[in-house]
């Protein structure tokens, strides 16, 4: 027990120092995180034994990193923490299911293996895992072993090739194959090891400083109001959250923009219908000679017995103010914009909008010679959703968002990290608008080119640029996700194989 309870240490603090957080990060860390699934797997007395302490692990590891789930059930329901923190550890557990399927596999089929066969099974389980957590129970691909080197874009430029999932991979196969090299004591192994991840950091360091080939000649202008969230959806504070943003964004009439970008929810009301509030959004952008990308909510005919429909949107205003396309999301929160099931608090968390539904619109935005891939609030955290609007055609990345929800925590870095991950997978300027923080630009390369102060209304100028080209990824992203899914189902074939013919 003092083996695992020191295991258990080591990953979760691996995977919380290793992440962002809001005390001190070193992403190298994070990979202490399968190693030690590894060990826990083999020093287990059975698979059983080895499943429940990597799902331990795996729960206190994720929920050290997600902590920030609780912050808007506690403040935006008047929840009491102690209940609140069951939203954290809700999700942790799920998420700490597939670590713990990890060190059960380790368990069962890797106790005499070479160091050579754990990493290469590491690599494919471990993927196809990361993938599975991606899709399953609508999708949380947070805190990934990729995202955790965000920081450091020189170091993660093979996402461009692998994507994210894949560089998970390849990081948790090496840190395991390291791991079963010291165990064997093979120095032919270790030498091995130590030199592929040395390859691997060195190529990804050259990669990193070639040159992003998107001249980034175009400015833009984001707006952050820095609006509390308590009182966004009040009536009584609307003007003065549209005087906010437009005092603001007057400072675009003394440096001229081609774009100028509100974050998610900017005007908390329906502002296609607003006889006050519309005519004045319009004047600023004919004013500004800009386009304006603006987040509010929106509403069209009803489906499904509904009178009205009503979407997370992004409208496009051109610089005449003509309201020319919109964005609205696809890809909806549970319980922060729609409720999967009926639960007493429902009324407070969607406070101000009702349930939203999924958007119907799919294309990039146009305005001149940019094509935008929008992408409101976590969208942009899913891989599949960024690789659709860059082969809809987008030469730009977009995000609009509102982390206020959840304070001075960890979420909002952790979520550009992910943004910059999407940067790299696709080789495309991102551009990332919020309400309090983390406004930035994102290079094709992972490099944060502009970033403003968190909790302070402000307009952050910056450049992007326009790229019509595709990473390797982007072009065989369906084929790396199949190569993984097939090598794990072989790896678990091959290894049920030999356990069994030795069992004969």
């Amino acid at each position: 027990m003092l083996q695992f309870a020191l295991l258990f240490i080591m990953g979760t603090v691996g995977l919380w120092i290793g992440s962002a957080n809001t005390i001190y990060q070193l992403p190298p860390l994070v990979l202490l995180y399968p190693a030690c699934l590894y060990l826990i797997g083999l020093q287990a007395e059975s698979g059983s034994v080895a499943f429940k302490r990597g799902l331990l692990t795996g729960t206190a590891a994720f929920t050290s990193c997600l902590y920030w789930i609780a912050v808007p059930f506690a403040e935006q329901t008047a929840m009491p923490w102690y209940i609140a923190i069951s939203g954290p550890l809700g999700v942790s557990f799920v998420m700490g299911t597939y670590g713990a399927i990890y060190s059960w596999f380790c368990n069962k089929y890797l106790q005499k293996a070479s160091p050579l066969y754990v990493g290469l099974s590491t690599f494919f389980l471990w993927g196809t895992l990361e993938l599975a957590r991606g899709i399953i129970l609508s999708g949380f691909p947070w805190a990934s072993l990729a995202a955790a080197f965000a920081d450091w874009p020189a170091f993660v430029q093979p996402v461009s090739i692998l994507g994210a999932e894949g560089y998970s991979a390849l990081l948790a196969g090496l840190a395991c194959y390291v791991t079963a090299a010291l165990i064997a004591s093979s120095v032919k192994h270790s030498v091995t090891a130590l030199v592929s991840l040395a390859l691997l950091f060195t190529s990804s360091y050259y990669s990193w400083m070639q040159p992003a080939d998107a001249g980034a000649n175009i400015e833009i202008a984001m707006v952050q109001g820095n609006v509390d969230q308590g009182a966004k959806w009040d009536k009584r504070y609307q003007r003065g959250t549209v005087e906010r943003y437009v005092t603001l964004s007057k400072q675009v009439l003394e440096r001229p923009v081609d774009l100028v970008i509100w974050p998610e929810t900017s005007m908390p009301f329906y502002l296609q219908s607003s006889k006050e509030y519309l005519p004045i959004v319009r004047r600023l952008a004919v004013m500004s000679n800009a386009p304006f990308l603006i987040g509010t909510p929106g509403f069209g005919k009803g489906t499904e017995g509904r009178k009205h429909d009503i979407f997370n949107r992004a409208y496009l205003f051109d610089a005449e103010g003509i309201m020319r396309s919109w964005y609205d999301k696809m890809y909806l929160v549970p319980f922060g914009e729609y409720i999967p099931f009926y639960v007493p608090f429902a009324d407070e968390l969607l406070k101000g909008t009702g349930s939203f539904v999924p958007g119907r619109v799919y294309d990039p935005l146009t305005v001149g010679n940019l094509a935008m891939g929008v992408l409101i609030c976590y969208e942009a955290t899913f891989t599949e959703l960024v690789q659709d609007r860059v082969a809809r055609g987008a030469n730009v990345l977009v995000n609009i968002s509102n982390d206020a929800w959840f304070g001075k925590t960890a979420a909002p870095k952790q979520h550009l990290d992910m943004t910059v991950l999407r940067a790299v997978e696709q080789g495309r300027y991102f551009a990332r608008a919020t309400n309090n923080g983390i406004t930035a630009i994102i290079d094709p390369k992972g490099n944060i080119t502009t970033k403003g102060k968190s909790f302070r209304a402000d307009v952050i100028f910056g450049s992007i640029g326009t790229r019509t080209d595709f990473t390797i990824y982007h072009q065989f992203f369906a084929l790396i996700r199949a190569l993984l899914m097939a090598g794990a189902v072989a790896v678990f074939a091959y290894s049920f194989y030999t356990n069994k013919k030795k069992d004969i």
